[in-house]
């Protein structure tokens, strides 16, 4: 079993690179603000991500790699507060996601003072998973309201919601139950495989996005250039005409 999970944890790690590396491919096609943030959020996760598994394999150092996740778990709340609020079209976002992230910082950093040494809180990860499914479930609800002339299924947005909600969605429970049962070495087998896998889902669901942007953009660019706005082949019509 154990070569099993070790084999999973190597595949997340993979998915985990690769909306980053799919960033940098379709760099040029990286035109909104908020695929701008969501490419800033990704180069942050793909350098805090060196610098967990550095902790963790090579210097073999948990509390430093404590350390690097919750600042991971800081700036991701932050990034991804700031993408959905230039998603999200309704003019209280702003402040809500100003004040939210406020919150959060500054109760992650008194978690982790008050938390044992070399223990790891999951109380920041309950929070932030249920501040964000009821943010994109209202930017689902927002969508569904407002942008009914367009395909949602044609916006990277919608992927990398979907991406974010199967995650937060699937590992709340997980999270929440983590509190009080993680020491449990039956329970870390069942969390390894749980969260690996949903991991994995969510970074499918992101690739999908920046895949679906890049070949959406080449397609309004095709047709932007197939546009013929040369009016010779009237100037005959013109000139017969008698008026």
């Amino acid at each position: 079993l154990i070569p099993i999970l070790q084999f999973l944890i190597y595949i997340n790690y993979l998915a985990e690179f690769s909306p980053f590396l799919l960033c940098l491919f379709y760099l040029n096609k990286i035109n909104s603000t908020e695929l701008k943030v969501f490419f800033l959020y990704n180069i942050f996760y793909a350098f805090f991500l060196c610098l967990s598994i550095y902790f963790k394999i090579f210097q073999k150092n948990p509390p430093l790699q404590l350390i690097v996740n919750r600042f991971f778990l800081v700036t991701e709340f932050i990034f991804l507060s700031l993408f959905y609020h230039y998603c999200i079209t309704n003019k209280s976002s702003k402040l809500i996601f100003l004040s939210s992230a406020i919150f959060f910082v500054l109760f992650s950093f008194f978690d982790y003072y008050n938390s044992k040494g070399g223990s790891f809180s999951f109380i920041p990860l309950v929070i932030e998973c249920l501040f964000f499914l009821l943010v994109i479930v209202y930017f689902f609800y927002e969508k569904l309201q407002k942008d009914l002339n367009t395909s949602i299924y044609f916006q990277p947005i919608f992927w990398i919601s979907v991406g974010f909600l199967i995650y937060f969605s699937g590992n709340f429970f997980l999270f929440l139950f983590s509190s009080t049962m993680y020491s449990n070495p039956s329970f870390k087998v069942q969390f390894t495989v749980i969260y690996n896998f949903v991991n994995i889902i969510k970074n499918i669901f992101i690739c999908t996005a920046i895949i679906v942007h890049a070949k959406n953009d080449d397609q309004l660019g095709n047709s932007n250039k197939n546009i013929n706005i040369d009016l010779d082949t009237a100037y005959p019509l013109i000139k017969n005409t008698n008026l």
